[in-house]
Protein backbone atom coordinates (compact mmCIF):
# COMPACT_ATOMS: atom_id res chain seq x y z
CA UNK A 1 0.00 0.00 0.00
CA UNK A 2 0.90 3.66 -0.41
CA UNK A 3 2.39 4.98 2.60
CA UNK A 4 4.58 8.81 2.84
CA UNK A 5 2.28 11.16 1.88
CA UNK A 6 0.49 14.32 2.98
CA UNK A 7 -2.96 15.64 1.99
CA UNK A 8 -5.11 14.01 -0.77
CA UNK A 9 -3.28 15.78 -3.76
CA UNK A 10 -0.20 14.15 -2.36
CA UNK A 11 -1.57 10.62 -1.46
CA UNK A 12 -2.50 10.64 -5.37
CA UNK A 13 0.31 10.99 -6.36
CA UNK A 14 2.03 8.65 -4.00
CA UNK A 15 -0.58 6.11 -5.58
CA UNK A 16 0.36 6.79 -9.33
CA UNK A 17 4.09 6.27 -7.92
CA UNK A 18 3.55 3.26 -6.14
CA UNK A 19 1.44 1.73 -8.93
CA UNK A 20 3.84 1.92 -11.07
CA UNK A 21 6.42 0.66 -9.66
CA UNK A 22 4.32 -2.22 -8.29
CA UNK A 23 2.67 -3.22 -11.43
CA UNK A 24 4.76 -1.81 -14.11
CA UNK A 25 4.22 -4.90 -16.92
CA UNK A 26 -0.06 -3.72 -16.21
CA UNK A 27 -0.66 -1.04 -19.28
CA UNK A 28 -3.08 0.03 -16.93
CA UNK A 29 -0.93 1.00 -14.50
CA UNK A 30 0.15 3.90 -16.99
CA UNK A 31 -3.42 4.68 -17.83
CA UNK A 32 -3.75 4.83 -14.09
CA UNK A 33 -0.80 7.18 -13.03
CA UNK A 34 -1.04 9.38 -16.36
CA UNK A 35 -4.73 10.19 -15.06
CA UNK A 36 -3.56 10.94 -11.86
CA UNK A 37 -0.90 13.41 -13.20
CA UNK A 38 -3.07 15.34 -15.75
CA UNK A 39 -6.04 15.73 -12.79
CA UNK A 40 -3.30 17.21 -10.91
CA UNK A 41 -2.35 19.68 -13.56
CA UNK A 42 1.14 18.07 -14.41
CA UNK A 43 0.31 17.02 -18.03
CA UNK A 44 3.97 16.80 -18.83
CA UNK A 45 4.19 13.51 -16.48
CA UNK A 46 1.19 12.62 -18.29
CA UNK A 47 2.61 12.55 -21.86
CA UNK A 48 6.07 11.46 -20.59
CA UNK A 49 3.59 8.45 -19.28
CA UNK A 50 1.78 7.64 -22.05
CA UNK A 51 4.93 7.87 -24.78
CA UNK A 52 6.87 5.45 -22.91
CA UNK A 53 4.06 3.00 -23.24
CA UNK A 54 3.71 3.72 -26.93
CA UNK A 55 6.92 2.94 -27.56
CA UNK A 56 5.98 -0.14 -26.14
CA UNK A 57 2.89 -0.46 -27.70
CA UNK A 58 2.03 1.52 -30.38
CA UNK A 59 -1.26 0.20 -30.34
CA UNK A 60 -2.57 1.31 -27.35
CA UNK A 61 -5.53 3.92 -28.68
CA UNK A 62 -5.72 5.62 -25.56
CA UNK A 63 -2.01 6.65 -25.52
CA UNK A 64 -2.89 8.47 -28.67
CA UNK A 65 -6.07 9.87 -27.47
CA UNK A 66 -4.84 11.63 -24.53
CA UNK A 67 -1.86 12.73 -25.95
CA UNK A 68 -4.17 14.18 -28.71
CA UNK A 69 -6.28 15.84 -25.71
CA UNK A 70 -2.53 17.12 -24.19
CA UNK A 71 -1.98 18.51 -27.09
CA UNK A 72 -5.38 20.73 -27.84
CA UNK A 73 -5.06 22.06 -24.38
CA UNK A 74 -2.16 23.45 -25.66
CA UNK A 75 -2.71 24.80 -28.77
CA UNK A 76 -0.93 22.27 -31.18
CA UNK A 77 -3.87 21.67 -33.24
CA UNK A 78 -2.51 19.73 -35.85
CA UNK A 79 -0.67 17.39 -33.93
CA UNK A 80 -3.80 17.10 -31.65
CA UNK A 81 -5.70 16.40 -34.90
CA UNK A 82 -3.05 13.73 -36.35
CA UNK A 83 -3.23 11.87 -33.06
CA UNK A 84 -6.87 11.75 -31.97
CA UNK A 85 -7.56 10.56 -36.05
CA UNK A 86 -4.64 7.59 -35.19
CA UNK A 87 -6.92 7.37 -31.99
CA UNK A 88 -10.20 6.92 -33.98
CA UNK A 89 -9.00 4.31 -36.10
CA UNK A 90 -7.63 2.22 -33.80
CA UNK A 91 -10.43 2.68 -31.52
CA UNK A 92 -13.79 4.32 -32.67
CA UNK A 93 -15.54 4.18 -29.32
CA UNK A 94 -13.00 6.18 -27.00
CA UNK A 95 -14.81 8.81 -25.20
CA UNK A 96 -16.26 11.59 -27.66
CA UNK A 97 -13.17 11.20 -30.11
CA UNK A 98 -15.47 12.10 -33.00
CA UNK A 99 -16.14 15.39 -31.36
CA UNK A 100 -12.49 15.80 -30.22
CA UNK A 101 -11.16 15.14 -33.37
CA UNK A 102 -14.05 17.31 -35.43
CA UNK A 103 -13.30 20.69 -32.86
CA UNK A 104 -9.45 20.13 -34.23
CA UNK A 105 -10.21 20.03 -37.33
CA UNK A 106 -12.49 23.74 -37.01
CA UNK A 107 -9.68 25.18 -35.61
CA UNK A 108 -7.21 24.44 -38.41
CA UNK A 109 -9.95 25.26 -40.75
CA UNK A 110 -10.78 21.91 -42.36
CA UNK A 111 -14.85 22.19 -41.93
CA UNK A 112 -15.73 20.12 -44.68
CA UNK A 113 -13.35 17.18 -42.93
CA UNK A 114 -15.11 18.30 -39.56
CA UNK A 115 -18.56 18.45 -40.79
CA UNK A 116 -17.64 14.79 -42.07
CA UNK A 117 -16.41 13.71 -38.73
CA UNK A 118 -19.01 15.29 -36.85
CA UNK A 119 -22.58 14.39 -38.41
CA UNK A 120 -22.65 10.28 -37.95
CA UNK A 121 -21.44 10.87 -34.40
CA UNK A 122 -24.43 12.86 -32.93
CA UNK A 123 -26.95 11.36 -30.24
CA UNK A 124 -29.44 12.67 -28.58
CA UNK A 125 -27.03 13.02 -24.99
CA UNK A 126 -25.91 16.35 -23.86
CA UNK A 127 -22.60 15.23 -26.09
CA UNK A 128 -24.85 15.11 -29.46
CA UNK A 129 -25.31 18.84 -28.43
CA UNK A 130 -21.85 19.94 -28.72
CA UNK A 131 -21.28 18.03 -31.81
CA UNK A 132 -24.56 19.32 -32.80
CA UNK A 133 -22.69 22.99 -32.10
CA UNK A 134 -19.64 22.33 -33.88
CA UNK A 135 -21.39 20.87 -36.72
CA UNK A 136 -23.76 24.33 -37.16
CA UNK A 137 -20.31 26.17 -36.93
CA UNK A 138 -18.80 23.94 -39.84
CA UNK A 139 -22.08 24.58 -41.91
CA UNK A 140 -21.53 28.10 -41.06
CA UNK A 141 -18.16 27.94 -42.55
CA UNK A 142 -19.09 26.06 -46.02
CA UNK A 143 -21.80 28.56 -46.62
CA UNK A 144 -24.22 26.02 -45.81
CA UNK A 145 -26.76 28.47 -43.76
CA UNK A 146 -29.54 26.41 -43.78
CA UNK A 147 -28.02 23.15 -42.51
CA UNK A 148 -26.36 25.61 -39.82
CA UNK A 149 -29.59 26.50 -38.33
CA UNK A 150 -30.41 22.88 -38.19
CA UNK A 151 -27.48 22.15 -36.55
CA UNK A 152 -27.83 24.90 -34.38
CA UNK A 153 -31.82 23.92 -33.36
CA UNK A 154 -30.74 20.58 -32.86
CA UNK A 155 -28.36 21.42 -30.17
CA UNK A 156 -30.95 23.58 -28.62
CA UNK A 157 -33.68 21.00 -29.01
CA UNK A 158 -31.16 18.48 -26.44
CA UNK A 159 -29.56 20.90 -24.37
CA UNK A 160 -32.33 24.24 -24.16
CA UNK A 161 -30.12 26.15 -21.97
CA UNK A 162 -26.80 26.02 -24.32
CA UNK A 163 -26.01 29.43 -24.66
CA UNK A 164 -23.38 29.43 -27.56
CA UNK A 165 -26.28 27.37 -29.56
CA UNK A 166 -28.01 29.95 -29.05
CA UNK A 167 -25.52 32.56 -30.74
CA UNK A 168 -24.66 30.56 -33.94
CA UNK A 169 -28.66 30.10 -34.04
CA UNK A 170 -28.70 34.04 -33.97
CA UNK A 171 -26.13 33.97 -36.81
CA UNK A 172 -27.64 31.11 -38.91
CA UNK A 173 -30.89 32.85 -38.94
CA UNK A 174 -29.30 36.44 -39.69
CA UNK A 175 -27.66 35.02 -42.81
CA UNK A 176 -30.91 33.53 -43.90
CA UNK A 177 -32.46 37.33 -43.48
CA UNK A 178 -34.77 36.24 -40.72
CA UNK A 179 -33.89 39.26 -38.58
CA UNK A 180 -36.97 39.05 -36.41
CA UNK A 181 -36.02 35.36 -35.05
CA UNK A 182 -32.39 36.04 -35.00
CA UNK A 183 -32.87 38.95 -32.70
CA UNK A 184 -35.15 36.57 -30.66
CA UNK A 185 -32.46 33.83 -30.48
CA UNK A 186 -29.21 36.80 -29.41
CA UNK A 187 -31.88 38.44 -26.68
CA UNK A 188 -32.20 34.15 -25.18
CA UNK A 189 -28.32 34.01 -25.96
CA UNK A 190 -27.64 37.21 -23.61
CA UNK A 191 -29.89 36.20 -20.74
CA UNK A 192 -28.26 32.73 -21.04
CA UNK A 193 -24.79 34.32 -20.58
CA UNK A 194 -25.67 36.27 -17.77
CA UNK A 195 -26.84 33.67 -15.98
CA UNK A 196 -23.59 31.71 -16.80
CA UNK A 197 -21.57 34.48 -15.22
CA UNK A 198 -23.49 34.06 -12.17
CA UNK A 199 -23.17 30.11 -11.69
CA UNK A 200 -19.21 30.57 -12.51
CA UNK A 201 -19.38 33.22 -9.58
CA UNK A 202 -20.95 30.34 -7.56
CA UNK A 203 -18.93 27.42 -8.66
CA UNK A 204 -15.39 29.82 -7.88
CA UNK A 205 -15.97 29.73 -4.30
CA UNK A 206 -17.16 25.72 -3.92
CA UNK A 207 -15.19 23.34 -1.43
CA UNK A 208 -13.33 21.01 -4.42
CA UNK A 209 -12.23 18.68 -2.01
CA UNK A 210 -15.12 16.53 -1.81
CA UNK A 211 -14.62 15.81 -5.64
CA UNK A 212 -10.98 15.02 -4.60
CA UNK A 213 -12.19 12.68 -2.43
CA UNK A 214 -14.89 10.93 -5.13
CA UNK A 215 -11.70 10.75 -7.26
CA UNK A 216 -9.01 9.63 -5.20
CA UNK A 217 -11.60 6.44 -4.07
CA UNK A 218 -11.99 5.84 -7.96
CA UNK A 219 -8.48 5.38 -8.64
CA UNK A 220 -7.98 3.07 -5.36
CA UNK A 221 -10.57 1.41 -7.05
CA UNK A 222 -8.57 1.43 -10.19
CA UNK A 223 -5.51 0.24 -8.52
CA UNK A 224 -7.42 -2.63 -6.91
CA UNK A 225 -8.63 -4.57 -10.05
CA UNK A 226 -4.91 -3.53 -11.30
CA UNK A 227 -3.48 -5.89 -8.00
CA UNK A 228 -6.57 -8.46 -8.83
CA UNK A 229 -5.16 -8.95 -12.40
CA UNK A 230 -1.62 -9.53 -11.10
CA UNK A 231 -3.34 -12.46 -8.87
CA UNK A 232 -2.78 -10.36 -5.52
CA UNK A 233 -6.06 -10.36 -3.76
CA UNK A 234 -5.10 -9.34 -0.40
CA UNK A 235 -3.38 -6.36 -1.75
CA UNK A 236 -6.55 -5.42 -4.16
CA UNK A 237 -8.65 -5.93 -1.03
CA UNK A 238 -6.61 -3.61 1.16
CA UNK A 239 -6.75 -0.47 -1.72
CA UNK A 240 -10.45 -1.53 -2.25
CA UNK A 241 -10.84 -0.99 1.82
CA UNK A 242 -8.47 2.62 1.66
CA UNK A 243 -10.92 3.82 -1.53
CA UNK A 244 -14.08 3.40 0.65
CA UNK A 245 -11.95 5.20 3.76
CA UNK A 246 -11.10 8.10 1.78
CA UNK A 247 -14.53 8.51 0.10
CA UNK A 248 -17.94 6.58 2.15
CA UNK A 249 -20.35 7.92 -0.62
CA UNK A 250 -17.97 6.06 -3.32
CA UNK A 251 -18.13 3.23 -5.17
CA UNK A 252 -16.44 1.41 -7.45
CA UNK A 253 -19.61 1.40 -9.76
CA UNK A 254 -19.77 5.44 -9.73
CA UNK A 255 -16.14 6.89 -9.04
CA UNK A 256 -14.30 7.70 -12.28
CA UNK A 257 -11.12 5.78 -12.71
CA UNK A 258 -8.94 5.99 -15.75
CA UNK A 259 -10.56 4.58 -18.90
CA UNK A 260 -7.96 1.38 -19.28
CA UNK A 261 -7.53 0.48 -15.48
CA UNK A 262 -9.02 -2.55 -14.62
CA UNK A 263 -9.48 -3.71 -18.25
CA UNK A 264 -8.48 -7.18 -18.57
CA UNK A 265 -6.15 -6.63 -21.88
Amino acid sequence: MPEGYAGLAGEAQTLAEWIVARHPQRPQSTALAATIAAEGGDQETAATLWRAQLERHPETAEGWYRLGLYAVKEGRDGEAAEWLERARRLDPNLPDIQGHLGRCLLKLDRFDEAAIVLEPAIGDDRGGAVRLFHLGHARLRQGKNTAAQAAFQGAIDRAPSYTGAWYGLATALARLGLADDAERALTEFRRLKADDAGTAARNLSRDDSARMRRLLAGWYAAAGRIAALDGDHNEAEALRLRGATVDLSASSSTAPPATAAGEGH
